[in-house]
């Protein structure tokens, strides 16, 4: 005997979701959303009703509100209802209103799993949205992955309606004496979805196929399983390339870039872009963005990507930094250390014999003292200047992090150079640049630790250097 829908909703929700998890349900006050509650109840699972009240069409949506409550207090299903204001978010964020309306849907959604406990949310999407879906994606250009439409899961969301038809639910919701309530914006064909449902749909079935919606759903299926193994493979990828969470960012080595297959370097980088903590996915001129930086190996540039982001090329590293991240780097290199010459400047031997300590943000100490003589000394490692030099330069020595403007005369070459053309010079990354400390006089480099010595004149161009040499190691 073939299976009624009243015998085959339960059984799918009882195959489908384990029944030891608690539950929210969204309930609009549709067929498709009380046939899912009234199958969750039939069925015997724990779950909350959720009803979102978008604030778009006035005295009718608050009914629903009250239907969908009415409907729970009935069964006993706990109920509660968000009330969120679609129109201000399209207008400050520019968005259309369907998108507008499903992110602060599923905002509630989410807060009131959080409130109730809940594992996992609940749609009620079924196979003639997923059709729809198809379609709408593929009018806008969607890859393999857009094209898949809608999935079973999707984080903490399942949909375990896809199985069945909107006639099917109807039919349901009709056998079981459940009325419904229509919603009015369902009909106004300025609506994206509802051309597609009402003006597309009816001709591909009259003039291609009366099974289309299942066709569609066939073809979402297959490109979702492709999907599915090039996520995989990407994520493969992404691994190999991740790097250690940065201090304030996140990145992934980009050499080789050019042998990565291009279905997955969109892919590697959306990954990238949500491992590090993007809240909403990345469009497709985003993503060309970052991998326009990538190919054309633009070491220095920077682009904005949603939510405040900046996504950063350094040579053959590319870094993501949040709004947040990059505040605390901002905040962070803003530390500086002066000593006037008169602190280290004594008649006193014992005093010149004595070291000056420096404590550097990262740890390091640099150890400071004068010496009658030149000392021996490790280029880069340790510094060694003449202090009547020093003195012609300015009146303090000051240990900071580099400013515009900053130039070095570096001991092993021909000439001055602004610091960031010599620090390009030496291949520093990008990202390193400014966490180096450098000892400066003014806008003058006299040492970068483990980076570069600079120069001073000549013995036969300073007559004499009577009050000696400083002399700076670090520990």
């Amino acid at each position: 005997m073939k299976e009624t829908i009243l015998e085959k909703l339960p059984r799918i929700l009882g195959s489908t979701l384990d029944k030891t998890k608690k539950y929210v349900a969204a309930v609009s006050g549709g067929a498709d959303s009380l046939a899912l509650a009234d199958g969750l109840y039939q069925a015997g699972f724990h779950f909350t009703v959720c009803h979102v009240e978008h604030g778009i069409r006035g005295e009718e949506s608050l009914e629903d509100a009250r239907f969908v409550e009415a409907f729970c207090k009935q069964r006993e299903i706990p109920f509660c209802c968000k009330q969120v204001r679609v129109p201000e978010l399209k207008e400050k964020e520019k968005l259309s209103m369907e998108d507008a309306a499903r992110r602060l849907r599923y905002q509630a959604l989410n807060r009131c799993a959080v409130e109730t406990g809940a594992d996992f949310i609940l749609t009620a999407h079924q196979k003639d949205d997923q059709a729809e879906t198809f379609l709408l994606r593929l009018l806008r250009g969607s890859g393999t992955r857009g094209l898949g439409a809608i999935r079973f899961r999707r984080g903490r969301i399942l949909r375990p309606l896809l199985p069945f038809s909107a006639e099917e639910l109807r039919s349901y919701c009709d056998k079981r004496g459940i009325t419904w309530r229509k919603d009015s914006t369902n009909e106004d064909i300025r609506y994206a979805r509802n051309r597609i449902r009402k003006l597309v749909m009816p001709l591909l079935k009259e003039h291609f196929s009366p099974a289309v919606t299942d066709v569609l759903c066939r073809t979402a299926e297959h490109l979702q399983e492709d999907s599915f193994f090039l996520e995989e493979a990407a994520a493969n990828e992404l691994k190999k390339r991740l790097l250690a969470e940065k201090r304030g960012g996140w990145a992934i080595r980009t050499d080789g870039w050019e042998t990565v297959p291009p279905a997955l370097r969109f892919r590697i980088l959306q990954q990238f872009w949500q491992q590090a903590g993007g809240n909403r996915e990345l469009s497709g001129a985003n993503l060309g963005d970052m991998e326009q930086l990538v190919e054309n190996h633009s070491s220095g540039k920077k682009i904005l990507l949603p939510g405040s982001w900046q996504a950063l090329c350094s040579y053959d590293k590319l870094l993501l930094f949040s709004s947040e991240d990059w505040q605390h780097l901002q905040d962070k290199y803003e530390w500086s250390h002066v000593i006037c010459w008169g602190e280290i400047l004594s008649e006193s031997d014992e005093a010149r014999r004595n070291c000056t300590e420096v404590l550097f943000p990262d740890g390091r100490t640099a150890l400071l003292s004068i010496m009658e003589e030149m000392p021996a000394y490790t280029y880069r490692a340790q510094m060694v200047y003449p202090l009547d030099d020093l003195k012609k330069l300015g009146n303090c020595l000051e240990f900071r992090f580099r400013k515009p403007g900053d130039r070095i005369y570096p001991l092993k070459g021909t000439g001055h150079k602004s610091l960031k053309k010599y620090l390009i010079e030496c291949r520093v990354p990008v990202e390193n640049r400014d966490r180096l400390v450098v000892a400066a006089v003014g806008s003058e480099i006299v040492w970068i630790p483990d980076i570069a010595n600079a120069r001073w004149l000549p013995e036969e161009e300073t007559n004499s250097r009577k009050q000696g040499w400083l002399f700076i190691n670090i520990k």
